[in-house]
Order: structure tokens, then sequence, then C-alpha cells
């Protein structure tokens, strides 16, 4: 998997911190930046597939369909663990500044970041741009209690049209289970 490569990881947060630098030039703390890296690789968490930015994601190449979606929530917790090991990478090469906001750590882009950045020629730092400048700027306003009650939700298996629902349109319902062991 790409998220198992360290530079791939580094390459993708240097583009977040790049979108978030567009919305917030205080940067973000340790916390939203873990949401906005997962959520901007999985966008249709956040974006409906009939969003008027739905047709800018699937022109950037993601799919509203895909079935990782459903998986979301385990993947969203491995995810996480790894951006604070990535943020610190990213310090030491001089690419990511942290700086206190408020009474709490905030993470920037340096100006070197932010060039080094600007030479990724791949076809999906391109689409991850798009899409973590579409995340950012509708999630951006959010508190962070809200941000965590609305990726709670976005992460449920269940939601109505949450990643659940693309993989039961595909599976159908689920079958019956009884409560009661002698039932089927």
């Amino acid at each position: 998997m790409p998220e198992d490569e360290v530079q791939f990881r580094l390459a993708q947060l240097l583009l977040l911190l790049d979108a978030v630098a567009g919305q917030d030039t205080n940067g973000a703390s340790l916390e939203r930046i873990g949401y906005y890296d997962f959520l901007s690789a999985n966008p249709f968490l956040v974006i409906r597939s009939e969003d008027r930015e739905a047709n800018l994601l699937r022109l950037a190449g993601f799919d509203p369909q895909v079935l990782s979606y459903a998986s979301s929530s385990q993947r969203f917790t491995s995810r996480r663990e790894r951006i604070q090991h990535d943020l610190a990478l990213l310090i030491a090469y001089g690419c990511c500044e942290v700086h206190n906001h408020k009474g709490a750590l905030a993470y920037t882009i340096s100006p070197r970041g932010h060039e080094l950045g600007a030479q990724f020629t791949a076809t999906y730092a391109a689409s991850f741009s798009t899409a973590a400048s579409i995340v950012v700027r509708r999630l951006h306003r959010l508190s962070d209690k809200a941000l965590r009650e609305q990726t709670a939700r976005w992460l449920r298996s269940d939601g109505n049209g949450g990643p659940g629902a693309a993989l039961m349109s595909v599976l159908g319902p689920e079958p019956y289970t009884s409560d009661m062991p002698w039932e089927g």
C-alpha cells in the first residue's frame, strides 16, 4: 500500500499542509491534521456524490463507490497514529514548522516545504491536492468538537449515505441473524 511508504505519506502531508495554509495561515493542530489527512484521501466520506464538488473529485480520479470506504474507521485509526511521526520528520527536514497558537501547537508548511510540494508532478499529487483543498475548505470552520462528532458519523458503516450504504448497494441487505441461538 502506498500509505506504508514514508516518502509517500510525507509528500501527501506536504500537499495537505499547503491546502491548510490556503485556508488558515495559523496552521492546524495535530488532531485536525489527522482528520484532514484521512478525509482528504477518502473525500467521498465528506462529499456526497450528488454535491457540486463531487464532479471535481471524479475528474481527479476519486470514486464514490470504492468498497474500501466500508472499512474506513479501521484505516482512520492506523493512519492517525502515523501523523505525529510524519510531522516530526517534516520538521526535521525543514518542510514544516510548529508554533504555539492560542496555547496549542499548530503545524504549518514552511517555505521550503511549499517549494518542494510545488515540484510534485504525479497525477496522484494533483488529485490529492484537489481533494485536500475541498475537504479543508469544508471543514476548517468546524470546531474541534464538531469535527470529531461529524467524522464519527461519516465513519459509521450504517449511516445514511455513509460508506456502508455503498457497500450494501453492492452486497444487498445483511442476512437475518436471530438473538435466539436455536433460530437460524
